[in-house]
């Protein structure tokens, strides 16, 4: 099948009809019709089968779905690809991916502070988890990404930034240091497993021989925050999340501490632009703050 002939199928396969279809690939229905009848007869079997008016895909169709979609995947892939290295040349431009706990505190006043000074600049910015920043660096799709934890992975520069605190958050305790023994687990609100934060307080539970098996668990520090603003029990959380949510009762270190890396991933190949540059440094002084203001707090 030629490409033409690929994406009228698809896009009748998505919109259901020949006239649909037409009208997303902005052409005529006929010459949308000519097509198919084309490709149909290239591949030697049919597509569709013509019933009342209406195209009803055949079991050979359905089969081809799924590698059609590839295609259109990846087609997607090349656009964005392409997109990215145009403004990527013109300079005036940076994607950034972080954890949402760092998009609700540390990486919002970066970008106030950097597009004060730099108006022009075309921000964009995603909420992610870890695994999701990484794939779409590799895809050229971000400049950089901010996570929580150790991610090693070849063709990827990891910096590390910070040690953030992990505190424990809980409407019955006030003072600390709290040790691990002494959290009450039929409250605990846990972290998924594919949290990096929730490996480091899984080990750790395990050392401490606590075995931890919260009925709630969250992706999201923020979220385990918010339920423990309503009173649905506590939780252990970095001390940013803490910092900047409001109507937290006050966070009570543990002992022994515990902290979480925070980490700026970028690809291995390709030299830092000078936005990029800045954003790092930006990163660090904004973080340092945080950090200085975290001592006040517990």
């Amino acid at each position: 099948m030629r490409l033409r002939q690929i994406e009228v199928f698809y896009a009748i396969m998505t919109t259901g009809s020949l006239r649909k279809a037409a009208e997303v690939l902005n052409v005529s229905q006929p010459a949308a019709s000519k097509v198919l009848r084309y490709a149909e007869h290239s591949l030697g079997f049919a597509l569709f089968e013509r019933k009342g008016g209406r195209l009803i895909p055949t079991r050979e169709a359905q089969i081809m779905l799924p590698h059609v979609n590839a295609i259109f995947g990846k087609l997607s892939d090349l656009r964005r690809l392409t997109h990215n290295l145009r403004y990527a040349r013109a300079g005036h431009s940076i994607s950034i991916g972080c954890v949402p706990s760092l998009g609700l505190s540390l990486i919002p006043r970066v970008v106030r502070s950097y597009c004060a000074d730099h108006p022009d600049t075309e921000v964009t910015i995603d909420a992610l988890h870890g695994s999701e920043i990484v794939s779409r660096i590799f895809n050229h799709d971000l400049d950089l990404g901010v996570v929580f934890g150790n991610y090693s992975r070849e063709g990827l520069t990891a910096q590390h930034i910070g040690d953030i605190p992990l505190v424990l958050i809980d409407k019955e305790k006030d003072q600390g240091p709290v040790a691990l023994t002494d959290i009450d687990q039929n409250r605990y609100l846990g972290l998924s497993e594919k949290d990096p934060t929730a490996d480091l307080l899984d080990m750790a539970l395990d050392e401490a021989g606590i075995s931890a098996t919260p009925a709630i668990r969250v992706r999201t520090h923020f979220m385990a925050a918010e339920l423990v603003r309503l009173g649905v029990g506590c939780a252990i959380v970095d001390a940013l999340t803490v910092l900047h949510h409001p109507g937290l009762p006050r966070p009570c270190t543990l002992s022994p501490p515990l902290s979480i890396k925070c980490t700026v991933l970028y690809r291995a190949d390709y030299a830092l632009s000078h936005i990029s540059r800045d954003i790092l440094g930006l990163l660090r002084h904004e973080l340092d703050k945080d950090l200085q203001d975290l001592e006040a707090m517990v």
